[in-house]
């Protein structure tokens, strides 16, 4: 449990203030939480917990806090709305006070549920909330709430452990890197960068390749039997959303199998798993979807506490002879947008539209993927069991609880568990899959991707795909980490 407290309160100044349009990354979440009609929506801030080293006191734990917003201009920052001559922008305060809690009690969850009960008002407040839960023995545990325009799911990650450092012992703190010592890359900093000559460059290469990708795309993985220009849903049926979660030991291991026979991300199986099967179900050989990459490609980003991904578009044949050839064709789509998803989201939704008129169709890019398995803590950080066998996991499906986001009709997250079991969830808007087809296709995926890692594959099978050379890139697709592909909202 945990009881009321009282606050300590950290004093900033003589730091850098700057004002600056927002980064991209930042628009993409700024936006998504301007459309989030209710608290029943999709929590996109962060919550983080960590335990503080027995001989740490309360003041070594404030100084903690303080050398992360310090550190991190992100989490000393508000944002506003602008005018009607003007974008939204973001303040870096250069001083001020941030009141962290400090609570009596032992339950985490519920201290981060205290510091969640109401939204961050981002045009007054910095996007950091900070609680200490103490007992008789001194601090026990660190919990942060971050608004997600402040950090994403791999920022958040860096802010775990940095906190760490901070709070280690002097024999455990120099083999964790801390808080860097140098100049760290700052989002007012980015934003400058995305509006100089070679971010214009890049964002007009991004341009001309989501613009090609939009002529061809299905106007709707959605439509209806009978007319294949509506959408697929039940006149009048009011709007309600479905959660599902899927376990299988069978499903990843044969994603393995099917990854390293098409030299492949298992990210990228399961994601060719979700597009095949909704194309078939719509009539299709063609999918388009949406992922999340995290744009974390170099050391500088890396290393900058804000959020930096972005939603890649994907449009890719699974009408071939066998799945292997929509994994194939997956991980192609996926390299060529890595390659492309440093851009202006403002931008992009005005070429959908315009490329929607150009074709005389409304199109309908509501189908959202998203791989979480990259931000699963390392063994040591879990519950201390080892990884368990995918054949000792048995298949299980559950419903979860609903949530909706804004602009999307489906959303299917692949994450990895405390325990190391990998979890399939599904959100969707029932009107456009209904419960029964939801809990399905979880199924169909597993079915689907064990009988393709059974099929016998001949020797032509195995060779990588040929790699035309884009027009727009004369040095074709970029190697991409397959691992680089982390949500962050």
């Amino acid at each position: 449990m945990t009881g009321a407290g009282e606050e300590a309160v950290i004093e900033l100044r003589g730091l850098r203030a700057v004002r600056a349009p927002l980064t991209w990354g930042q628009q993409v979440i700024y936006r998504a939480l301007q459309s989030r009609a209710d608290r029943a929506h999709y929590d996109y801030n962060q919550r983080l917990s960590l335990p503080v080293p027995e001989g740490r006191a309360l003041p070594d734990v404030i100084d903690a806090v303080r050398a992360l917003v310090t550190a991190h201009e992100s989490l000393r920052t508000v944002y506003r709305d602008g005018t009607a001559d003007s974008v939204p922008y973001q303040e870096v305060a250069g001083e001020g006070r941030l009141a962290v809690r400090v609570l009596h009690g032992d339950d985490p969850a519920a201290a981060l549920e205290a510091l969640a009960a109401t939204d961050f008002d981002l045009s007054r407040e910095w996007g950091v909330r900070a609680a200490v839960l103490t007992g008789p023995g001194g601090p026990r545990h660190l919990v942060l709430y971050l608004s997600h325009v402040a950090v994403d799911g791999w920022a958040a990650g860096l802010v775990v452990r940095q906190a760490r450092a901070l709070l280690a012992d002097a024999d455990s703190a120099a083999a964790v890197p801390a808080v860097p010592a140098g100049p760290v890359p700052q989002p007012a900093d980015l934003a400058v960068a995305e509006r100089s000559a070679a971010g214009r460059t890049a964002d007009r290469r991004a341009d001309a390749y989501q613009r090609s990708l939009l002529l061809r795309a299905p106007r709707t993985m959605f439509p209806t039997v009978a007319d294949p220009g509506k959408a697929l849903t039940a006149p009048g049926r009011p709007q309600e959303w479905a959660h599902g979660e899927f376990r299988s030991g069978r499903l990843e291991a044969a994603a393995r199998e099917v990854a390293a026979r098409c030299r492949a991300g298992e990210e990228t199986v399961y994601l060719a798993a979700l597009g095949t099967l909704l194309a078939r179900r719509a009539g299709l050989t063609r999918c388009a979807l949406k992922t999340i990459f995290a744009n974390r490609i170099g050391a500088e980003r890396q290393a900058m506490v804000a959020p930096l991904a972005s939603d890649v578009l994907l449009c890719f044949d699974v009408g071939g002879p066998s799945f292997d050839d929509s994994v194939r064709a997956a991980h192609l789509a996926k390299l060529r947008g890595y390659a492309r998803a440093q851009y202006d989201p403002a931008r992009l939704e005005r070429l959908v539209a315009e490329v929607g008129r150009e074709r005389g169709e409304q199109l309908d890019l509501s189908v959202l993927h998203n791989d979480l398995g990259a931000l699963a803590p390392p063994r040591d950080e879990g519950d201390g069991h080892p990884a368990p066998d995918p054949g000792t996991v048995a298949t299980s499906f559950r419903w979860a609880e609903p949530f909706r986001l804004p602009s999307v009709k489906l959303y299917c997250d692949v994450r990895t568990s405390p325990r190391g079991e990998r979890v399939l969830g599904i959100a969707a808007d029932t009107r456009y899959l209904p419960r029964p087809d939801l809990r399905e296709l979880f199924f169909r995926m597993e079915e689907l991707v064990v009988t393709a890692a059974g099929e016998r594959q001949g020797p032509g099978d195995q060779q990588d795909p040929q790699d035309p050379q884009d027009p727009q890139d004369p040095q074709g697709p970029r190697d991409t980490d397959e691992r680089l592909p982390v949500h962050v909202r």
